[in-house]
């Protein structure tokens, strides 16, 4: 299997042409030089994205951003998103490539389901219990959060993993109760 970071990578390339590109085309319309070399450039990265060469993707999604950098004035701008959005518009592609990388397997759905409860019913209560403070909380979310992608890529063991490690936080808290 490929690496995972290459792939997020790789999705986030794919991402972000698809984004500048559609934006560009409703843009570049006033003059077809533009309009064609943006087509190109996103044509050329995305190709580059199927065949899994990052360098070449990231360098056709340079000029897409240069190309989208003259209309940075422009209200429909995609402009640059926080840190959870990027990861909420790069998860559907990295998700799909990650499919594609995994061999075919028998979907356990029941645990699949009970994973995402456990890892659901336990991050809402740390982040209820008044104790718990923003660092843990935050790694509520950040755990469960990853839980949940590797359950829906079909990675039953890396879910396990998180939800033990989610249960490692709540038994901090349960301990500071106790004693």
């Amino acid at each position: 299997m490929a690496d995972v970071y290459y792939i997020w990578r790789l999705a986030e390339a794919a991402q972000q042409i698809d984004l500048l590109a559609g934006f560009l085309a409703t843009r570049d319309t006033d003059s077809p030089v533009a309009l064609r070399e943006s087509a190109e450039s996103a044509r050329a990265g995305r190709a580059a994205v199927a065949a899994g060469h990052l360098r070449e993707a990231l360098d056709g999604l340079e000029v897409l951003r240069e190309h989208a950098a003259r209309r940075a004035d422009d209200p429909h701008h995609p402009g640059e998103p926080g840190a959870a959005e990027h990861d909420a518009r790069v998860w559907d592609y990295a998700k799909d490539m990650l499919r594609a990388e995994l061999p075919p397997r028998e979907a356990k759905v029941l645990t699949a389901r009970d994973i995402l409860g456990a890892l659901g019913r336990l991050r809402r209560e740390i982040c209820a219990r008044p104790e718990a403070d923003e660092q843990a909380r935050a790694d509520a979310h950040h755990l469960a959060g990853r839980g949940a992608m590797a359950v829906e890529i079909g990675h039953l063991g890396a879910a396990r993993k998180e939800l033990r490690r989610l249960r490692a936080v709540a038994e901090r808290y349960a301990e500071d109760e106790d004693g």
